[in-house]
């Protein structure tokens, strides 16, 4: 048997030809997680000298189409006779099924396959998380949120992250100068060598505060794309319509030191912490009257949980704060 896990044993692995013994040594192997990257890196260079069969929806629906073509519906009215005790399907529905079938394969590949691409960080509802990506760049990702990030070649042939959410960068610049670039739903990313910014990207629309360094900020305005250059201590927000707005801030509003579960409100409209707390706790918030909405939270304060944080709003505004369950209602005394 082999001395250790090698690409060759892989290999013999994914061909069905290793041992049960050489199988049992590749599944201890696999129960370290360090070797899971190179694990799929294997796989990938495998199935692509080993490229499976793909079914083809196109060829498929042409033969239907053909067939139907070769055996046209009768336009008579059939005379109606008992059907027989075991009736058999007509010929053409094999060509559908099948054609389903083809279409269903196909689909379930491209997603599998997007899952060996990236590998995906994710937090839920009041999480946070802090990691260091293998080109040695910090990420602390707040809650609700996910970061996807290439299996194979980052760092080296490239640093393209997929950002949802929100998620605060420390990058490390490589020695060859290969750009940082978080890519957003939003029709917009940020690129970078080396600094340290936060990102926002959700519906509502995307922020990007940069700390430390520089960063160009690329987005979509109607079918042209444009681009600007941010200095530290900037402010760059982005509307549904893609508008934008830069401008220079001493503080971030809204924007939790999060290893310090600390908020820091200035002037910050009731509705804007609504939406917070709907984004990165998964709450429905509602607000009595538009004037209460308008009412702007001031201060700076540290809370470990959700109820705490509620506690902070309502004796900061000096307002009732009634929640059941992920119901959040919000009135003046």
């Amino acid at each position: 048997m082999e001395s250790e896990v090698n690409k060759n044993l892989i290999f013999s692995y994914f061909n069905r030809s290793a041992s049960p013994l050489q199988r049992e040594f590749i599944g201890q192997w696999l129960r370290d997680k360090k070797n899971e990257e190179l694990y799929y890196e294997w796989l990938e260079e495998w199935e692509n000298s080993h490229p499976q069969y793909l079914a083809s929806t196109e060829t498929a629906q042409e033969r239907y189409m053909a067939f139907m073509a070769e055996n046209p519906h009768s336009e008579e009215v059939p005379e109606v006779t008992p059907a027989p005790l075991n009736p058999q399907r007509p010929p053409w529905t094999r060509w559908l099924v099948a054609a389903s079938l083809f279409f269903l394969l196909g689909l379930g590949a491209l997603v599998f396959r997007h899952e060996l691409q990236y590998k995906t960080y994710e937090t839920g509802f009041g999480e946070t998380q802090s990691f260091r990506l293998s080109d040695g760049s910090a990420v602390m990702l707040n809650a609700n949120s996910a970061l996807k990030v290439p299996r194979w070649g980052f760092g080296s042939r490239t640093r393209h992250v997929l950002l949802t959410g929100e998620a605060n960068f420390s990058v490390t610049h490589t020695a060859n100068h290969t750009r940082f670039v978080v890519k957003t739903a939003n029709h917009c990313q940020v690129v970078v060598l080396g600094t340290e910014f936060t990102v926002f990207a959700r519906k509502r629309g995307a922020r990007v505060v940069l700390n430390k360094g520089q960063v160009r900020f690329q987005y979509q305005s109607g079918t042209t794309y444009k681009q600007l250059t941010m200095k530290p201590g900037e402010l760059i927000t982005l509307d549904p319509q893609n508008n934008v707005a830069l401008k220079k801030v001493r503080s971030l509003p809204l924007h939790p030191t999060w290893s310090e579960k600390r908020f820091v409100f200035e002037e910050t409209p009731l509705r804007e912490v609504a939406f917070l707390l709907e984004e990165n706790y998964g709450l429905q918030v509602k607000i009595k009257g538009p004037d209460l909405a308008d009412r702007v939270l001031m201060g700076s304060f540290r809370a470990d949980n959700v109820d705490q944080l509620l506690q902070s709003i309502s004796e900061l505004l000096d307002i009732n704060v009634v929640r059941q369950g992920n119901h959040v209602q919000l009135t003046s005394h």
